[in-house]
C-alpha cells in the first residue's frame, strides 16, 4: 500500500513535487519519492466523452428522427494516445491509501483529475494541493497547506457541466444543420460548436464588412459646455446607433448633423 499518491496534470509539475518530497526514483509513468510516496501525472485529458454511437449503435447513421440525441448519463472512454498512462494511473490509484489531487488550480484542472478518480471508482481519501509556482520551494510550502478535495467539488461540477453541455450542443446542432444542408444540396458536414461557431461568425462578419466597405463622409458633434460659473469644458456626443450611423457612433446623416449644430 502506498502512503500517498500525488496525481498531477503535467509531467513538469510531477517533477517539481517529486523534488520537494526528495529521494526521487524515475519509473515508467511515475516517480517513487521518499519512503512510500508516488507522484504520477496526466498527459492532458486521459478520458474523453464517448461519441453518440457508444450510447446507441443506431446513432451511427445521421437521421433527423433521432434528434435530439439521448447522451445521458455521460459515458467516458480512454483517449487512444494516452491509454498507457491511464493504465499506470489506474494501478496507482488502486494501491493508494490517500490521494493528493495536484491538478491546475482552476475548474479545468479540477475536472482533469477528478474525472479519472470517479471513472475508476476511487474510495481513498483525496486531498487538494494548490501550486502556483513551478519550483520545489513553492511545492514544499503547498504541502503544508493540503485541503480536502471536497471543498473544490463545485469547480469539478462547473467544468463537467460545461464539457457535457458542449458535447450535447455540438453533436445535436452539427447533425441538425448538416441534415438541413443536405436537403439544400450541401454535401459537406456543417460543424457547429459553442465556441467555434461564434468565433467563425465574428471572422465572417468582419470579412464581409471589409469586402463590402464603401468610403463615406461621417460627422461628429462636439461642444463646449459650461454650467453656472464653471469654466467651459469640451464634450463629444456619442449617440445610440440607429441605422443612420456607423458602428463607431459617428453621424452619417448630414441633415441631422446640421440640425443638431443649428447650422441651418
Amino acid at each position: 500500500m502506498i502512503d500517498e499518491t500525488f496525481y498531477c496534470r503535467k509531467t513538469r509539475l510531477g517533477q517539481v513535487i517529486a523534488e520537494a518530497l526528495g529521494t526521487v526514483i524515475r519509473k515508467d509513468g511515475y516517480f517513487e519519492c521518499g519512503s512510500n510516496n508516488i507522484v504520477t501525472w496526466c498527459v492532458g485529458h486521459l478520458l474523453e466523452l464517448a461519441p453518440p454511437e457508444v450510447h446507441n449503435p443506431d446513432y451511427k447513421n445521421w437521421v433527423q428522427a433521432d434528434l435530439p440525441l439521448k447522451l445521458r448519463p455521460a459515458k467516458y472512454q480512454p483517449i487512444a494516445r494516452t491509454r498507457d498512462q491511464l493504465k499506470v494511473v489506474q494501478q496507482l490509484i488502486g494501491r493508494a491509501s490517500e490521494i493528493v489531487h495536484a491538478g491546475d488550480p482552476d475548474d479545468e484542472g479540477q475536472l482533469l483529475v477528478d474525472e479519472v478518480l470517479v471513472h475508476f471508482g476511487n474510495t481513498a481519501p483525496v486531498k487538494r494541493i494548490l501550486i502556483n509556482d513551478m519550483n520545489a520551494n513553492a511545492a514544499r510550502k503547498a504541502l503544508d497547506g493540503l485541503r480536502d478535495n471536497s471543498e473544490f467539488y463545485g469547480l469539478f461540477q462547473k467544468a463537467l457541466a460545461r464539457s457535457i453541455g458542449d458535447q450535447l450542443y455540438g453533436f445535436n446542432m452539427t447533425r441538425a444543420c448538416t441534415l438541413a444542408g443536405r436537403a439544400k444540396g450541401v454535401k459537406s458536414v456543417l460543424s457547429v460548436g459553442r465556441v467555434q461557431t461564434p468565433i467563425l461568425g465574428l471572422i465572417v462578419n468582419r470579412y464581409l464588412a471589409n469586402k463590402g466597405h464603401a468610403s463615406a463622409f461621417y460627422y461628429t458633434v462636439a461642444a463646449s459646455l459650461a454650467f453656472g460659473s464653471s469654466r467651459p469644458r469640451p464634450a463629444s456626443w456619442w449617440p445610440r446607433m440607429p441605422p443612420s450611423m456607423t458602428r463607431t457612433g459617428s453621424l452619417t446623416w448630414h441633415t441631422l448633423f446640421r440640425w443638431l449644430t443649428r447650422a441651418e
